[in-house]
């Protein structure tokens, strides 16, 4: 078993490294009269950490022999709280421990505060020092050491242990110079009144212990709060409309609730919300995700935050960035880099029957099959025209030849393919769904390939093209008969903060195909989902352009502009 020692040091520890007087100090005594295997020393360092002496000015005051009281006292004042101060201490320290033969790993950590009282500084540097050994495997007994440092430090140290009630710990104090630490145990009333019955709200090791959640009918505020902060409770304020229950996919082990409201009615949120938080803990750390639902949600659930004490905070999607209301400040949006985060979140009943990697089919020329998906977009007009007469054929794998002229193609029983184009002759051992691919596919792996080196350089996420939804769950899909697919989105990925579908259309574009598109993006992509129709060729319906124009989803390309559409919309 490990054993801790945790503690600061102080001026008469420092006076002791000095041999400015006879007693040891209080981190030695302490470790020689205990029994530790590791020790965290923590140091105040001065709010610039100006080095104003170096190793040898200590050195050379350690040695002598003549230390006035007044001599001491203005050395102490100005070299304390340095980094060379802190390196001579721990030397004293190891040294000693190696003559005492005391095998203590000691390790000492300097911490920065904005003046030697600083409340929020040292509480976060006792925190995150007891948050460190609460991860380590294995099992380890902490021991808090309050004599050494400020008051204020002293005083932390306890508090901070409340927080984590499944370690085990113990305090100790020194009542007396050269006299050895006694244990100390806090009220009984104090640690009732700060929660020492809260185990099933371990302290998560980001932020909060529990976040409410204002749900409405967009989802994405939600999910952005369960990205961005970790939690051991999430708690979505919603009304009888609109039930939470597809966010219980995204909080992993913690725990869900659902608190239903009536969201124009202020007053009612306020009061559920802290009728709730009265039944809680005093010490948990709440948030607030204020971002869905109504105003009047709003309004009611910034009243109860006020009330408890709790963070708010606003997730802006046009600046990518999450607000802290009581602060103001504000950070980056934790990206979401996968297609399928926004698939879940919004498909309700649907799965992800195909997840759209792009494969090469069975044959062994994946360089020719490049390369013939260039040649056809140099002759899309040409093999448009032989579109109708090969779409029978793309629900089978039946034989079939076409010809116009200029262009070849020819597709045998056994699964090869010929096709002559440009002047040039590719012929492939074998291709299932061949037709598919002559009939509007290939613009499809067009698009996906355009859209690679984005891709690469990190501008987009998670691109995929024929991504499949179906209904209901994978015991219920009929692989042979696709009689439970939903929708097949042509090329799609993410940005980090929204989802993009492209919808290829190789042949004629027709309005339906805009409103077909429009549905989708809302559908999976929410209200910040973004649409684009890439045509082979140029719309000249002045109808279907103004549609296009008036849609706030969907935007038009033509073939190969689709990475500059793309790069217009991340901007």
């Amino acid at each position: 078993m490990k054993r801790y020692l945790l503690t600061w040091y102080g001026m008469t520890d420092l006076r002791a490294s000095l041999n400015a007087d006879s007693l040891s100090g209080p981190v030695l005594s302490a470790i020689c009269e205990g029994d530790y295997t590791d020790v965290v020393v923590l140091a105040y360092t001065r709010p610039d950490n100006t080095e104003v002496t170096d190793d040898s000015v200590l050195a050379k005051f350690t040695s002598s022999d003549a230390k006035s009281p007044q001599a001491v006292s203005e050395f102490i004042d100005r070299h304390s709280n340095t980094s060379a101060a802190h390196r001579h201490f721990i030397n004293w320290i190891s040294n000693r421990l190696a003559a005492e033969d005391k095998r203590s790993n000691v390790i000492l950590r300097p911490v920065s505060l904005r003046k030697l009282n600083d409340t929020e500084g040292i509480y976060d540097a006792a925190t995150q020092t007891l948050e460190s050994i609460a991860k380590e495997d294995g099992e380890k007994q902490v021991t808090l050491y309050l004599s050494p440092g400020t008051p204020v430090m002293a005083f932390v140290w306890a508090f901070a242990a409340l927080n984590f009630p499944s370690l085990k710990k113990r305090l100790i104090a020194s009542s007396q110079p050269g006299k050895p630490p006694e244990n100390i145990v806090l009220p009984a009333e104090w640690l009732e009144w700060y929660g020492r019955k809260i185990p099933q709200l371990k302290r998560a090791t980001n932020q909060y212990d529990v976040i409410f959640h204002l749900f409405g009918e967009q989802r994405m505020p939600s999910l952005l709060g369960i990205n961005q902060f970790e939690s051991n409770v999430h708690i979505f304020i919603t009304s009888e409309q609109f039930s939470s229950d597809s966010m219980k996919q995204f909080i992993g082990d913690a725990d869900y609730f659902e608190v239903v409201i009536n969201p124009y009615d202020p007053e009612d949120v306020r009061k559920k919300i802290v009728d709730l938080l009265e039944k809680l803990p005093p010490t948990i750390n709440i948030a607030f995700n204020l971002t869905g639902g109504t105003k009047l949600m709003y309004a009611g659930a910034l009243s109860a935050c006020r009330k408890h004490n709790g963070t708010p905070f606003y997730f802006e999607n046009k600046s990518n960035r999450v607000i802290n209301l009581n602060s103001f400040e504000s950070t980056i949006i934790e990206p979401i880099t996968s297609v399928e985060t926004f698939i879940n979140l919004n498909g309700d009943d649907l799965w992800i029957s195909n997840p759209g990697y792009f494969k090469n089919p069975t044959d062994t020329q994946p360089e020719d099959r490049d390369t013939l998906t260039k040649e056809i977009w140099l002759a899309r007009s040409s093999i448009s025209s032989l579109y109708k007469k090969i779409i029978p054929y793309n629900d089978s794998n039946e034989p079939f030849e076409a010809t116009n002229g200029k262009i070849s193609i020819q597709f045998n029983s056994d699964e090869s393919a010929y096709i002559h184009i440009n002047g040039n002759e590719y012929t492939f051992s074998k291709w299932p769904n061949f037709a598919r691919y002559i009939t509007g596919g290939w613009f499809e792996e067009y698009t996906y390939k355009q859209l690679l080196p984005l891709l690469e350089e990190n501008k987009i996420f998670d691109l995929r093209i024929g991504l499949e939804v179906s209904i209901d769950d994978a015991s219920g899909y009929d692989y042979l008969t696709n009689q439970q697919h939903y929708q097949e989105l042509d090329v799609v990925f993410t940005d980090g903060k929204s989802l993009y579908i492209i919808e290829c259309k190789a042949g004629t574009v027709k309005s339906d195909h805009i409103m077909k598109l429009q549905n989708i993006v809302r559908h999976f992509g929410g209200v910040h989902g973004k649409g684009i129709l890439n045509s082979c060729f140029k719309i000249q319906n002045k109808t279907l352009n103004k549609k296009i124009q008036d849609s706030k989803n969907i935007k038009i390309s033509m073939g190969d502009s689709i990475s500059n559409t793309v790069l217009s919309l991340l901007d």
